[in-house]
C-alpha cells in the first residue's frame, strides 16, 4: 500500500517538475530574447501595463480603466487570432482560452459547443434523463460531467448568471468569449466548480453601428442577423440586436405526428393530457427555427457613472435531431415512427450600474431569467416499435442580486469584496407512455411494455455568498493574491413518481405506483441546507515585461440537489454538494514579438463526486444519482500562438486530461452485487485534444483583404455509462476529427466568407443514449452526432 501512495504522489510531482524545468527553459528563453531587444536596431518589446490585469464588477478581466468620456466605449485592438488580447492576459493568474468576436465569426463558431475540440479541456456531457440539446452541459478538465443537476460551469453574459436549461443560445455579435478554468470564487456571482465561460458584448456608445448579416447553408438553412446601436439623446444610448434562422437541418426524421397517441393497453384514454402535466405534442413541421433579440439602454451621465437595462429573448422550435439517429445506423436519419415539434425558450432582463470614486468602484447586477423547454421524442427509434414517447418537460427560474466593491488605485494593494443573493425554481416532469417494447421477432418480452409514467419533481434552491480577495505586489514582479468565498444554500425538494404497467406478456396482472405513494397527487418534501467556505490563492512572478509563471490553489463547490428520477418516496432524499481542489502551475509568455506561448499543469482532486448511473428500486429500472467517494484528474494543456510572417498565422493547442475515480462503488439495488468503477476513467472526459489553425492574409489595397484560414481538430475517445446494470452499458464514443475551411473577403464596410465545415466528411459522435426499456436489450443506442460535411456562404454590411 504505502508502494502505491508513493507510487502516486510521484506521478503528481513529476507532473509539476516536468512544468517547473519547461518554464525555467522558457524563462532562459525569455531572458534571451530580453537581451536581443536592446540590442542595436532592435524591434522595441511592448512594456507591460502600469496597473495588474484584474477582475472587473462583471467577471471580464480588464486593466484598470482611465478616465473617458461619458458614453465612450474602450477600443480592443484585436486582431483576427486575438493575439492583443493574450498580451492582456499574460498578467492573469490562471488558464484562460480567450477569443475575440472576429476570431469566432472568422472560425464560424455561433455557439458554445462549436468550440468543442478547439478549447483545451473542454467537452460536453449530456444527461441519462434525455439526449437533446436542452439537456446538455460543458464539462472543463473533467470536472461536472453529470448533467442532471446544477451546471458546474457558469455561463455569464456581461456578468448575469444564465440557467443551466437552454444555456447555448448562440453569440449575438459579442465582443470576446472568454473561458476561464478551474473553481472561480472571487469573479462571478455564483461559485463555478470547473469554470466559468464568460461573454461579453460591446456596450452602446456615440459610435454609431448599422449592421446586418444573411448567410445560407447546405442544410436549406438561412439566417440574418440585424444590429444598431448608438446614441439616442444625451447621455443616453441604445442598442438592439435580433436575429432569426430556418432550417431543414442535417436529421431526417421519417416520423409523423400522431393526434392524440394511442397506448392499446389503455384504449380510448389520453394519457398525455391526463398525466403529462404540461406536455405539448405539437404538429412536426420538419423544421428548425430559431430566433431572438437582445436590448440595451445605457445612460452615462458622469464619466464614473454607468446605468444599463439590458433585456433578451430567445425561442428555438423544431429540434428535429430528436434523441438522435440509431448507432447501428451510422447515418443521419431518425427512423422511428414519431415525430413532434419541440420548443424551447430562454429570456430575462438585467439592471447593471457602476460608480467609480477616486478609490473604490462600487458596481451592481439585478437579474431576473427564465427558461422553459418541452422536448418530446420517439424513445425507442425504430418504425418496428409504435407508439413509444419521451417527453421532458423542464422550466428554470433564477432571481440574482450582486454587489461588489473594487480597488481602483495603481499601487501595491489591490482588493475587492462582493455578495450576492439569489432565487431558483426548477420544475421537471419526464413523462413516458411506452406502448411497444417487446422485440419485433416476439421473442423477447420487456417488462415495460404499455407502462404510462410521469416523473415530476420541483426544487426551490435559496443561496447567498459572500467573498472577497486581497493582492499584494511584494516587489515590482512577484504578487501575491489570497480569496475566500463563504456560500450557503438550502433547498426544498417535492417528489413524485406515478405509474401503472399493465398486465403484458411479462406480467400477469398490473402494478402500480400507489403501492409506494400515498397518491398520484401527493408528493414527498424535504429541505436541506449546505454551507461551504472556499479559499483560493494565487502567486505571480513577472519574468519579463510579457512574461510570467505563476501557482494557483482554489477550491471549488458544487451545490447539493435532489434526485431527477425518484421511484420510491426514500428517493426524495440529498445528493450530497460535490467538492475540489485545483492546484495549477502555468507560464505565460510573448516569447518574442511574434511567438505567444502558454503552458498549464494541473491538478483537481474531487470529493463527494455526483455521478448519474441506473439502480433497481422495487423490481424499476431508473436513473440514479450518487455520490462517488474521490476522483482525480491531473494533466497539462498547451496553446502556441505564432505570427510566423506578418500576413500567415498559427495557432495551435493541446491538452491532455487523463482521469481516474479513486473510489467509486455503485449498489444497484437489493439482491444485485455492487459494481466496483475503483480506477476507470471518468465518462465524457477525452484524454487529449487537440487543434491546429492557420490563417493566411493577403491585403487588396487601403482596408480591403482576403483572408484563407483552414482548422484542425482532434479529440480522443470517451465513453459514457457505467455498467450498474444491464440497462446501463459502457458505450464508447470514438476519437474524431473534422477540418474546416474558410475564405473571407474583408472590407471598410463590407465582409463575405465562403465556408466548408466537416470537409472530409466525418461521421462524429458526440454522445451516446441507451433506450434500456426495449428488448432485446442494448439494441437501441442513439448517438448524438455533429453535422455531416457542409459548405455555406454569409455576406456582413455596416451601413
Amino acid at each position: 500500500m504505502a508502494h502505491i501512495v508513493l507510487k502516486q504522489k510521484w506521478k503528481r510531482s513529476s507532473c509539476f517538475l516536468g512544468l517547473a524545468i519547461v518554464t525555467l527553459g522558457l524563462s532562459a528563453e525569455t531572458a534571451w530574447a530580453e537581451d536581443l531587444s536592446s540590442a542595436p536596431n532592435a524591434v522595441p518589446r511592448q512594456k507591460a501595463p502600469a496597473t495588474p490585469v484584474r477582475a472587473n464588477g462583471a467577471g471580464a478581466m480588464t486593466a484598470k480603466p482611465k478616465a473617458a468620456a461619458p458614453g465612450a466605449t474602450p477600443a480592443e485592438d484585436i486582431n483576427v487570432m486575438g493575439q492583443s488580447r493574450q498580451r492582456q492576459l499574460v498578467h492573469v493568474p490562471q488558464s484562460v482560452s480567450s477569443y475575440s468576436g472576429a476570431e469566432l465569426k472568422q472560425l464560424n463558431v455561433t455557439q458554445m459547443t462549436d468550440l468543442l475540440g478547439m478549447t483545451p479541456g473542454l467537452y460536453m456531457t449530456t444527461s441519462s434523463l434525455s439526449p437533446t440539446p436542452e439537456s446538455q452541459q460543458l464539462v472543463i478538465r473533467g470536472v461536472g460531467t453529470n448533467a442532471q443537476l446544477e451546471a458546474a460551469t457558469g455561463t455569464y453574459v456581461d456578468g448575469v448568471y444564465l440557467p443551466a436549461l437552454n444555456f447555448d443560445v448562440g453569440f449575438m455579435d459579442p465582443l470576446r468569449v472568454e473561458v476561464f478554468k478551474g473553481p472561480q470564487n472571487t469573479m462571478f456571482a455564483r461559485n463555478a466548480e470547473a469554470g466559468v465561460v464568460s461573454i461579453t458584448t460591446a456596450a452602446p456608445s456615440d459610435q454609431a453601428v448599422h449592421r446586418i448579416e444573411v448567410g445560407y447553408d447546405s442544410f436549406n438553412t438561412g439566417k440574418v442577423q440585424a444590429y444598431v446601436s448608438g446614441r439616442i439623446a444625451r447621455n443616453l444610448y441604445g442598442s438592439l440586436i435580433a436575429d432569426y434562422s430556418y432550417s431543414d437541418g442535417y436529421i431526417k426524421n421519417n416520423g409523423t405526428s400522431k393526434q392524440p397517441l394511442v397506448d392499446p393497453y389503455f384504449p380510448g384514454q389520453d394519457l398525455v393530457s391526463e398525466y403529462g402535466s404540461h406536455v405539448s405534442l405539437n404538429r412536426y413541421t420538419g423544421v428548425e427555427q430559431k430566433g431572438g433579440f437582445r436590448g440595451v439602454l445605457r445612460y452615462a451621465p458622469l464619466e464614473n457613472l454607468d446605468l444599463r437595462l439590458i433585456g433578451d429573448y430567445h425561442r428555438d422550435n423544431g429540434n428535429q435531431a430528436g434523441s438522435g439517429p440509431l448507432d447501428s445506423c451510422k447515418c443521419y436519419t431518425l427512423n422511428g415512427d414519431l415525430a413532434y415539434q419541440a420548443d424551447s425558450e430562454n429570456y430575462g432582463a438585467a439592471f447593471v450600474a457602476s460608480y467609480t470614486f477616486p478609490f473604490m468602484k462600487i458596481s451592481s447586477i439585478t437579474s431576473w431569467r427564465e427558461a422553459y423547454s418541452n422536448v418530446p421524442v420517439d424513445f425507442v427509434g425504430n418504425s418496428a416499435l409504435q407508439n413509444n414517447l419521451q417527453a421532458l418537460y423542464s422550466e428554470q427560474q433564477s432571481k440574482m442580486q450582486e454587489l461588489r466593491l473594487s480597488s481602483v488605485d495603481s499601487g501595491k494593494f489591490t482588493w475587492n469584496v462582493g455578495f450576492s443573493a439569489y432565487k431558483d425554481r426548477e420544475y421537471t416532469n419526464r413523462f413516458y407512455v411506452l406502448s411497444d417494447l417487446d422485440s419485433p421477432d416476439h421473442q423477447e418480452n420487456s417488462l415495460y411494455s404499455g407502462i404510462w409514467n410521469s416523473q415530476i419533481v420541483s426544487l426551490r434552491r435559496t443561496g447567498y455568498a459572500g467573498y472577497g480577495e486581497v493582492g499584494y505586489a511584494i516587489t515590482p514582479r512577484l504578487h501575491v493574491d489570497a480569496g475566500l468565498r463563504y456560500v450557503w444554500e438550502d433547498i426544498a425538494a417535492n417528489g413524485l413518481e406515478r405509474y401503472v404497467i399493465p398486465a403484458n406478456n411479462v406480467l400477469s396482472a398490473p402494478i402500480s405506483s400507489l403501492g409506494s405513494w400515498s397518491s398520484f397527487d401527493a408528493g414527498v418534501n424535504s429541505q436541506r441546507a449546505w454551507h461551504k467556505a472556499l479559499p483560493s490563492a494565487t502567486v505571480r512572478y513577472d519574468l519579463a515585461s510579457s512574461s510570467s509563471i505563476y501557482f494557483r490553489y482554489a477550491q471549488g463547490y458544487k451545490s447539493g440537489s435532489y434526485q431527477k428520477a425518484p421511484v420510491v418516496p426514500s428517493d426524495v432524499s440529498p445528493v450530497l454538494p460535490e467538492k475540489t481542489q485545483t492546484f495549477e502551475m502555468g507560464i505565460k509568455s510573448q516569447l518574442t514579438k511574434a511567438i505567444h506561448i502558454d503552458l498549464a499543469g494541473f491538478d483537481t482532486e474531487i470529493h463527494d463526486q455526483q455521478v448519474q448511473s441506473t439502480v433497481v428500486r422495487n423490481g424499476i429500472t431508473s436513473n440514479a444519482i450518487t455520490n462517488a467517494g474521490a476522483s482525480r484528474i491531473t494533466g497539462f494543456e498547451a496553446n502556441l500562438n505564432w505570427h510566423v510572417t506578418p500576413r500567415f498565422e498559427i495557432n495551435a493547442n493541446a491538452a491532455y486530461t487523463p482521469s481516474k475515480f479513486l473510489n467509486y462503488v455503485i449498489h444497484p439495488g437489493v439482491g444485485l452485487a455492487p459494481v466496483v468503477r475503483t480506477g476507470s476513467a471518468l465518462p465524457s472526459t477525452p484524454d487529449w485534444t487537440a487543434d491546429i489553425r492557420g490563417a493566411y492574409t493577403l491585403p487588396l489595397g487601403r482596408e480591403r483583404s482576403l483572408i484563407f484560414q483552414a482548422n484542425f481538430r482532434w479529440v480522443n475517445s470517451t465513453y459514457v455509462g457505467t455498467h450498474a446494470t444491464s440497462a446501463d452499458p459502457i458505450l464508447n464514443i470514438p476519437s474524431w476529427n473534422q477540418l474546416d475551411l474558410k475564405v473571407m473577403y474583408r472590407g471598410k464596410r463590407w465582409s463575405a466568407s465562403l465556408y466548408g465545415n466537416n470537409v472530409l466528411n466525418r461521421y462524429i459522435i458526440l454522445s451516446k443514449f441507451n433506450t434500456f426499456f426495449a428488448q432485446p436489450a442494448g439494441s437501441y443506442v442513439h448517438d448524438v452526432v455533429a453535422a455531416p460535411a457542409n459548405v455555406g456562404f454569409d455576406v456582413t454590411a455596416d451601413f
